[in-house]
C-alpha cells in the first residue's frame, strides 16, 4: 500500500509540474518545447523553413523532430545572431540565404526564452 501511495504521489507531482510548465505561455517559438534550459544546454531540431524574417532575425519553420524525437509542430520560430553558422555542402552561408522549403537541422540553445541557433545545416536545398 505504501508503494502505491508513493507512486501516486510522484505521478501527481509530475502531472502538476507539467501543467504548470504548460501554462507559462510561449517562450519565443521553440524555447518552451526543447530540452535546452540555458546557454550551455544544446538541443537539436529538424524541420522545413517557412519564412525568414531578416528584420527580426527569425526563421519560422515546421518542426519534424526535437532531440531526435518526432515532433510535428508548425508555426515555430528560431532566432539567429551574428555568430550563427549556416552550412550546405561544405560551404558557409548567412541565415538570410535560407529559402522557404529548405530542410534544415539546427543546433541551438535557450537564450532568455528564445531558441537561438548556433549552427544550421541545410539537409535539402529547395532550389536543387
Amino acid at each position: 500500500m505504501l508503494r502505491k501511495f508513493s507512486l501516486a504521489a510522484v505521478l501527481g507531482s509530475v502531472l502538476l509540474m507539467a501543467a504548470a510548465c504548460g501554462s507559462m505561455g510561449d517562450l519565443g517559438g521553440l524555447g518552451d518545447i526543447l530540452g535546452s534550459t540555458g546557454q550551455n544546454d544544446q538541443s537539436d531540431i529538424r524541420g522545413y523553413v517557412t519564412r525568414v524574417d531578416t528584420n527580426a532575425r527569425r526563421i519560422d519553420l515546421d518542426v519534424n523532430t526535437v532531440n531526435n524525437l518526432r515532433e510535428n509542430r508548425g508555426g515555430s520560430s528560431i532566432y539567429y545572431d551574428q555568430n550563427t553558422v549556416v552550412e550546405f555542402q561544405g560551404k558557409q552561408y548567412s541565415p538570410e540565404n535560407l529559402e522557404n522549403g529548405d530542410q534544415i537541422s539546427v543546433t541551438g540553445v535557450n537564450s532568455n526564452g528564445q531558441y537561438v541557433a548556433k549552427r544550421i545545416t541545410v539537409l535539402r536545398d529547395v532550389s536543387s
